[in-house]
């Protein structure tokens, strides 16, 4: 009676073992341990038989009708297949190497993955923002000029999502359309140039929009910016506050996208702060500008150093320019444009070269994007290109640059480019001096 008693305490000390292996008994912990069990002893016992037990890892499973309860089974891995003939019982299944439960989900890049009946794996049919197909068709395309990569920040989000929170720039408008094109003299321009070498210490750094539709804004205020600390020889190297104009411009849509001209026109009317005093957020939230207020220190902003300037940062009205050559030369004597561009799905993968649409694309749809174009320069094949800052941050692209064709178009880039004077502090006598 003693030795039953310590058989009854040392089971009911692999009880919690016990009951872990039984939620474990699929097909993966058959894998782990293959047996046979029942089938090595040729034995399978009625109703509760202690004896009918065999070792099992650190522990015993049993062969014995008992074993096969609801919820707390201790059955050895082959018992309902050896004893009764069945197939054993799929409760898992097997999606790129991993198994995962009927009761849990597990994910393929962008799309849910479901474990069905009889092993079956159903995924959402989802577009991806990047996969490995388009990365290996671009880079198979002969003499293509640019190459694509694998960028973890796009890996688990949909193609849709891309489009409307990591570019953000509405189709340009009718008053855009029809704005009137400045042309400039282009006598002595370079066969290369970049701004980013000529205002080294003028040009602002590459922004992350995020996951915010916001190239609207901040491809603005960057050329603005840049622009400022040009024209003001340094005197105002400021940055203009993004976040200003994505949280008080009324009739846009925020961080869901936005017209560019609507920003252009709300620095001429009403002027911003700079970003140290009203940082970016990568969302849009309440307007923190006093109302009626355009004054710096009003709103607790401090100006540049040894300008004495209350007044908030305004530009004048914006203009488009006509052709290759007219934004070439203003680029090279004003500073950086503003460019829109038709953005198709390989643009997301770029890592280098030149960039031109694919056939990789394969007709997914496509969206508007606005960057700023600080230069331009010809590969030895000949092929002309602009050089281009996004908004996606400096890991991605050429340190968060890109080079696209120049000249031909490619992707609307030279439809819609435009410029604004800034309205620097004390403007004349600086330019004078």
């Amino acid at each position: 009676m003693t030795v039953k008693c310590a058989q009854v305490v040392g089971l009911l000390a692999l009880l919690p073992l016990l009951l872990d292996l039984a939620h474990a008994f699929d097909h993966t912990l058959k894998l782990d341990y293959p047996g046979p069990y029942c089938g090595v002893r040729n034995t399978c016992c009625k109703d509760r038989a202690d004896g009918c037990s065999l070792p099992i890892s650190t522990t015993l499973c049993y062969c014995d009708e008992f074993c096969d309860r609801d919820d707390a089974g201790d059955c050895c891995p082959d018992y309902r297949s050896f004893c009764f003939g069945e197939a054993d019982p799929l409760v898992t299944c097997l999606h790129n190497g991993a198994y995962f439960s009927k009761y849990n989900s597990t994910w393929d890049n962008c799309n849910e993955c479901r474990c069905l009946d009889g092993g079956r794996v159903q995924c959402d049919q989802e577009l991806c923002l990047t996969d490995e197909s388009i990365i290996h068709s671009i880079n198979t395309i002969y003499h293509l000029g640019w190459s694509a990569r694998k960028y973890d920040e796009w890996w688990g989000h949909k193609y849709s999502e891309g489009l409307r929170l990591r570019l953000g720039t509405k189709e340009p408008t009718y008053r855009v359309k029809a704005m009137s094109r400045l042309t400039n003299p282009t006598a002595g321009l370079p066969a290369a140039f970049n701004a980013v070498e000529k205002w080294s210490s003028y040009i602002s750094e590459v922004p992350d929009q995020g996951w915010c539709g916001s190239s609207w804004v901040l491809s603005t205020t960057s050329v603005a910016s840049d622009r400022f600390a040009i024209q003001s020889k340094g005197k105002e190297a400021v940055q203009l506050s993004a976040q200003n104009i994505l949280s008080c411009t009324r009739r846009q849509q925020g961080c869901e996208g936005g017209h560019l001209d609507a920003a252009w026109r709300y620095l001429h009317k009403k002027g911003v702060v700079d970003e140290s005093c009203y940082p970016y957020t990568q969302h849009r939230d309440t307007c923190k500008i006093r109302h009626n207020s355009r004054s710096l220190k009003a709103n607790g902003c401090r100006p540049s150093a040894n300008v004495d300037r209350d007044s908030f940062y305004t530009v004048g009205p914006a203009y488009t320019l006509n052709k290759e050559s007219d934004i070439m030369a203003e680029i090279y004597h004003s500073g950086p444009v503003q460019a829109t561009m038709r953005v198709y799905r390989d643009f997301f993968s770029y890592s280098s070269g030149v960039y031109r649409q694919t056939a990789a694309n394969r007709g997914a749809p496509t969206g508007f994007h606005s960057v700023k174009l600080v230069g331009w320069g010809e590969e030895h094949n000949g092929d002309k290109y602009w050089i281009a800052a996004n908004s996606w941050g400096p890991w991605w692209g050429e340190r968060g640059y890109f080079r696209i064709l120049r000249g031909s178009n490619e992707c609307g880039i030279e439809d819609y480019v435009l410029a604004s004077w800034p309205y620097v502090y004390n403007y004349y006598n600086v330019k004078s001096a």
